[in-house]
């Protein structure tokens, strides 16, 4: 049996203070908005300060617990302040627990439900991957609620080889990827409840704001979304706060491995790797990364947050993967060298296309993957010249030729589930890559880039579809691409 420590008193005085914000919000919601707001712009880049008092009603998440890295397990308190938007009267609100789907391997265990402080039921699917909060009355469209759960969310040991391995314990870092209640995506007046297809990405979510206080081991480094605002040290626990920008998800892990740092245009980049074999490695992350983040801020718009961490992990089903200011790197890809390059580029680029521009990762998957692969050849033409550019698209195409010949060509645009893993692949990836070189090629560099920029600043903190960058292209363009896209894109 494990004895449970004392909660510590500064502790109690943080449950205490989000639970009195709690009743603040309950009983006024617009007037405490500014103050439950306003240590959010500390994790905004300076020129995107203002981008959160523009941004309208988005969800806040602010949450309390405790990491037992013997267990592995995260307890919380997380407090959801939300604004009914769907355009409907809700009565129910669906909730995303990734940490129980197969791949994960992981398990989200919910301890109880409160509405504006008061207990109230909860339905869980038959997969487990879903707990719906049942309202104790109906909520009208523009008014506010207060959804508290406690939950407990554990994660495997050593099973980053055969499931996912941004949720794992791999003896160095312990990562908790999507690891929390996520409030499902409420499109046309409904829920987005179905169990994601794991091929790719699983998150669908609007822009949110996320204050999050954890007390972890002092034995270990909190390297998270968002930024570090507080730490209190104790003697063998450290207590530290992490706000948010405007961000689609929360992933934080704590980590043995040791950081090298650099700052690029006002953006702190710290890359965390073993002190042995993967050194050295991390010094060419940090320096791809460098030449990168520069140059996306130049073509796509300046990076919207003051951090961009980087994480060696355990992982055979990724090479990298994103979440909003945090990217983990398989650790042999940092090690070797092998592929990082490409893989550290296609990574930072999705601070852009994934996150900065949202879409939904089941139904338009190739719309940010797409992107994020041709931004590999943005990257070499900057930094390698035409003949590097061209090794690359000639990879893609290699991979597509292949495709053909196996007779497995299909259309770029597909729903997750009707790709095969392999399909997926190279359509999303490297088809669709193939795609916006045949763009640039019709349009010319300059219209191009244009577009890119224009793409960037209708959809920033939004969500684009399969059919946004086309209207987009059109207008930048003063033509028509409509035949073109026709040809590569669609069904």
């Amino acid at each position: 049996m494990q004895t449970r420590r004392p909660l510590c008193a500064q502790c109690r005085l943080i449950i205490h203070l989000v639970a009195i914000m709690g009743i603040l919000l309950i009983l006024n919601p617009k007037q405490v908005e500014a103050s439950a707001y306003s240590q959010q712009n500390l994790a905004m880049h300076a020129t995107a300060q203002n981008d959160i008092a523009q941004a309208g009603d988005v969800p806040l998440y602010t949450s309390v617990g405790t990491v037992d890295v013997q267990t592995r397990t995260v307890q919380m308190e997380q407090q959801l302040h939300w604004i009914n938007t769907t355009g409907s009267v809700v009565t129910r609100l669906p909730f995303h627990l990734f940490a129980n789907l197969p791949d994960f391997a992981g398990q989200t265990r919910i301890v109880r439900a409160r509405v504006n402080g008061s207990t109230v039921g909860y339905l869980l699917n038959q997969t487990g991957t879903i707990v719906e909060v049942l309202l104790p009355q109906p909520l009208a469209v523009a008014n506010s609620i207060v959804v508290t759960l406690d939950y407990r969310t554990t994660i495997p040991a050593g099973l980053g080889q055969s499931k996912y391995g941004a949720f794992n314990d791999d003896g160095r870092t312990l990562s908790f990827a999507s690891a929390y209640p996520l409030l499902a995506m409420s499109q046309g007046g409904m829920w987005q409840t179905a169990d994601p297809d794991t091929k790719g990405d699983l998150v669908n979510s609007p822009m949110a704001l996320y204050d999050v206080t954890l007390t972890i081991p002092s034995s270990h480094q909190l390297v998270s979304t968002g930024t570090m605002i507080q730490q209190q040290r104790n003697e063998t626990t450290d207590t530290v706060r992490i706000v948010s920008g405007l961000q689609r998800d929360f992933a934080f892990v704590l980590t043995t491995l040791t950081p090298v740092i650099t700052m690029v245009d006002g953006t702190r980049i710290r890359v965390y790797a073993a002190a042995d074999e993967s050194h050295q490695g991390a010094a060419q992350t940090l320096y791809y990364a460098t030449q990168s983040l520069r140059l996306f801020n130049a073509r796509f718009g300046q990076y919207p947050y003051n951090e961009l961490d980087f994480v060696a992990v355990d992982a055979a089903s990724f090479y990298g993967v994103e979440y909003p200011g945090l990217l983990l790197i398989q650790d042999r890809t940092m090690a070797s060298g092998k592929r990082l390059e490409s893989t550290v580029v296609h990574e930072v680029a999705h601070q852009w296309f994934y996150n900065l521009v949202g879409n939904d990762v089941q139904a338009d998957a190739w719309v940010d993957e797409s992107l994020a692969t041709y931004a590999q050849v943005i990257y070499r033409r900057a930094f390698g010249a035409a003949a590097a550019a061209q090794r690359e698209l000639a990879e893609f195409q290699r991979q597509y030729d292949l495709l053909i010949k196996r007779e497995l060509d299909g259309p770029v645009h597909q729903h997750m589930r009707d790709y095969t893993l392999y399909s997926f692949n190279v359509l999303a990836y490297a088809k669709g890559a193939l795609f916006y070189e045949a763009l640039r090629t019709s349009i010319g560099a300059d219209q191009f880039d244009r577009m890119l920029r224009q793409y960037v600043a209708r959809y920033r903190y939004g969500i684009a579809d399969s059919h946004s960058l086309q209207a987009v292209a059109n207008d930048a363009c003063s033509c028509s691409i409509d035949t073109l896209y026709q040809t590569w894109i669609q069904p």
